[in-house]
């Protein structure tokens, strides 16, 4: 009965609110945002790419391979992975799904970035870890209404049964990232983050799945793995939706 009963009030909210793709704006059934035509355009991130932090490339990597992104870099994250390339539909979702207020996307969108775990490396994390999402600074969190990465680590969550624990807090209302050097965001973001207070018993000794939207130079990833393995984490690795 519960099921023939959400079946049927699918097919009203149909004709009521016609669903439609978030991309192309073809005509969906209730429940579903992505057409599968847009779905399998979008640019998933396919090997060859950046062992340590994702950065996609054409043709071959050699052993003597060296990331113009991060090989200068120490950073404190084992490694990130991103089912998703940036590009303008990708791009357009996030867009949406943040500064649109979209919030119903957050199934697609999790759906997707799901997918960056079948990476085998994930596997030790998910026997026995923790998700854990970038936070916003309170400031921004009103404004937007909500924090993507842990709507998106919530449904995580969901899929996985892996728990999650909002264990981070931003305590510097840092300026936003999007026109800055790598140089001036690592800058801008020192010591912008902190481990919430009695969140250190929930990740001593365990592996850490630090989630976010898009991970661009790292320094995000970077600075929320110092706070995490300086707390009695054990390992950290990043999963967001986009490689930017």
């Amino acid at each position: 009965m519960p099921h023939i009963l959400s079946r049927q009030a699918s097919r009203i909210l149909d004709y009521i609110y016609p669903a439609q793709c978030q991309l192309c704006q073809c005509s969906l059934t209730h429940g579903r945002h992505l057409c599968e035509s847009c779905k399998d355009t979008l640019e998933y991130t396919q090997a060859p790419f950046c062992k340590l932090c994702g950065a996609g490339y054409d043709g071959d990597i050699s052993s003597e391979f060296s990331c113009s992104n991060c090989h200068d870099l120490k950073l404190d994250f084992e490694f990130a992975r991103a089912p998703l390339l940036s590009d303008n539909q990708s791009r357009a979702l996030l867009h949406d799904y943040k500064y649109r207020k979209q919030i119903h996307l957050s199934n697609i969108l999790g759906e997707l970035l799901n997918i960056g775990l079948n990476d085998s490396r994930f596997e030790p994390y998910l026997e026995g870890g923790v998700f854990i999402p970038v936070p916003l600074h309170p400031s921004r969190l009103r404004k937007r209404k909500f924090n993507q990465a842990a709507e998106l680590t919530a449904q995580l969550q969901k899929r996985t049964g892996l728990p999650s624990i909002n264990g981070l807090k931003r305590i510097r209302n840092t300026a936003t990232q999007t026109r800055f050097s790598r140089s001036k965001r690592l800058k801008n973001l020192r010591d912008a983050f902190r481990l919430k207070t009695r969140c250190q018993k929930h990740i001593a000794g365990k592996r850490i799945i630090l989630v976010d939207d898009i991970f661009t130079t790292g320094s995000t990833a970077n600075e929320c793995s110092k706070v995490l393995l300086s707390h009695g984490a054990k390992r950290v690795a990043v999963l967001t939706l986009i490689r930017g």
